[in-house]
């Protein structure tokens, strides 16, 4: 399906859900950028963030900059223009189309983690306490792109569809969730505070990974 990035001619103002949801991915975005998930150290940048509205095929994209409320087929509907959220909308509208399970996606240019994108390389989790809220052993790679496209995000979504991130080539990552856009901030400050941790276990050795089928005997006990 092609994606519509054209506004329509009369643009609403945001609903209360919409205005909501805002404010849900700004908490969001404050929360990473204190816990230092966010990057350049310090400064705004590098953040957005989208959530499914309930009970609509709408969904919100913001930063600390804006809003705009999009259709699942990609048309800008509300809120006032956003260059920065608007070269966005095709991935949002991608890959909440693709899983009607999520309800929360999140971009940034988070250090630790982009340092493996940057380097070509899936991120490893051996660090357990994350690995298993994560549920998978390594965040994938996705291929190169042009900027914003897709393809690779879906394409990694289908392939590792348990992974909830994927990382960008010599980008930053999108990350997505079930739980809400505040639980998937906190699940991306610990898969970042994993990779600086694993980045440092590369002095001492290199990080070693878990135990043969640690994960998967986790998520079958839990779910009894």
């Amino acid at each position: 399906m092609t994606t519509t990035l054209q506004a329509t001619t009369t643009l609403r103002p945001l609903s209360a859900h919409a205005i909501q949801a805002q404010h849900e991915i700004t908490e969001a975005g404050r929360y990473l950028l204190e816990f230092g998930a966010l990057a350049p150290a310090g400064r705004s940048g590098a953040f957005n963030g989208g959530i499914r509205l309930p009970d609509s095929d709408h969904f919100v994209i913001a930063s600390r900059g804006g809003a705009i409320e999009v259709s699942l087929s990609g048309q800008h509907l509300a809120g006032e223009p956003n260059r920065g959220l608007i070269e966005v909308i095709e991935i949002y509208a991608s890959v909440f189309r693709e899983r009607p399970d999520l309800n929360a996606i999140i971009h940034t240019h988070s250090p630790n983690l982009t340092a493996y994108a940057i380097a070509h390389k899936p991120f490893p989790l051996r660090y357990w306490s994350v690995a298993k809220r994560a549920g998978v052993d390594e965040i994938p790679l996705g291929d190169w792109a042009p900027r914003y496209a897709a393809e690779p995000v879906l394409a990694s979504l289908r392939k590792a569809p348990s992974a909830p991130a994927v990382l960008l080539r010599n980008r930053g990552l999108f990350a997505w969730g079930k739980e809400g856009v505040l639980a998937l901030a906190r699940q991306l400050a610990s898969l970042e505070e994993a990779a600086e941790i694993t980045l440092k276990a590369e002095v001492l050795g290199g990080p070693q990974p878990l135990p043969e089928g640690a994960i998967a005997n986790f998520i079958a006990a839990k779910r009894g």
